[in-house]
Order: structure tokens, then sequence, then C-alpha cells
């Protein structure tokens, strides 16, 4: 997915970056730095499984935060589509919860 200011998560509805958000919030939040500068966080959708081996939620933001890429990835990195899982509802919860946070810590914002 490419680096964009809105998203949308089917099921869970549109998110944009706010224009609250602060470099110390990410850090605050978990998100590490890369070589680039780009902002990187990766969170387990499956807590039974290795972190290494589970299918997760990662967030990128550029170095500026003027965009970011939201995907749900599997171990290898690749896309995955929950949707077809037989534990897509644990796996949805999970993802409403980690976005809920971000919300409320100004990262993004709901959009109508």
């Amino acid at each position: 997915m490419a680096f964009q200011k809105q998203f949308k998560i089917e099921g869970l509805g549109d998110f944009a970056i706010s224009p609250a958000i602060k470099k110390f919030t990410l850090m605050d939040l978990g998100f590490m730095t890369n070589n680039a500068g780009a902002f990187v966080l990766k969170r387990s959708l499956q807590p039974d499984q290795p972190i290494d081996q589970a299918i997760s939620l990662k967030i990128v933001f550029q170095k500026d935060l003027s965009a970011a890429k939201v995907d749900v990835v599997g171990a290898a990195g690749g896309p995955v589509d929950i949707k077809k899982r037989a534990d897509k509802d644990q796996m949805m919860e999970l993802l409403a919860f980690f976005l809920k946070e971000l919300v409320e810590r100004q990262v993004l914002e709901q959009v109508a």
C-alpha cells in the first residue's frame, strides 16, 4: 500500500492522520524509527502466536508525518486478508482496539 493521508479499514471505517499528531506521542506508543527516519509500529493480531510468526497490524508514518501506510501483514511481511480466516472476529476486535488507542492519543482521527 502507498503512503496516504486517509485510509479505509473495511468493517471499521475511514481514518485520517490527526492534525494534532506529535512525534513524541508516536514514540510513547511504541513506534520505532527506521534508517530512513520513518516511524514504524507493528502490533500482533494473534496474541497466541510468537510475534515473528503472527499476522500483524503494521503502520508506517513518513518522517514528516504527512502520510502513512496501514497494512495487515503476515509473518513474511506481505498483505493478508483476515476476512476469510476462522479467527477473523478476534483479529478485528484487536484491530479496532489498536486503532481506537491511536484515535484517543490524537495520532489518527475517524472520518465520518
